[in-house]
């Protein structure tokens, strides 16, 4: 009897769509080596770089501007997540969203999509892990 308590009580959680998230957000936290999930944000200035869950934003270190010649996007995130999950993430994610892989280093990614491109570089700065995004647009 207590089994299919526990069954009908595991339906109804994952009947509502929220917690269900929420549950697997904990489980791909819980679990290094799983597959981040793409959250509904998206890089400063961009309208199709997902982020993934739990990659938050560093404030202070946002530039962008528009010449003549194009524009530069540069924004940081920091992630609890490992290094090597945030660069899965992108080497599966963009190419979905039509960027092509132009370079793949250890510590960098980078992306290209007709006029854009796209620089990802992976550090860990002062026991953070850190995500910098650098796009330009040539015009």
């Amino acid at each position: 009897m207590k089994k299919k308590s526990a069954i009908f009580a595991l339906l109804f959680l994952f009947s509502c769509g929220e917690l269900e998230k929420k549950f697997h957000h904990l489980v791909v936290q819980q679990n290094e080596k799983s597959a981040l999930l793409a959250s509904e944000e998206f890089v400063q200035g961009s309208e199709d770089i997902p982020l993934p869950v739990g990659m938050e934003k560093i404030l202070d270190d946002s530039v962008g501007f528009d010449s003549e010649s194009g524009s530069i996007i540069s924004s940081s995130y920091s992630t609890t997540a490992s290094l090597e999950q945030v660069r899965k993430f992108y080497l599966t994610t963009l190419p979905q969203m039509g960027w092509s892989l132009t370079s793949s280093e250890h510590n960098s990614l980078n992306f290209q999509r007709d006029k854009e491109k796209l620089e990802i570089e992976l550090a860990t700065e002062t026991k953070e892990n850190i995500v910098k995004f650098l796009i330009s647009l040539a015009l």
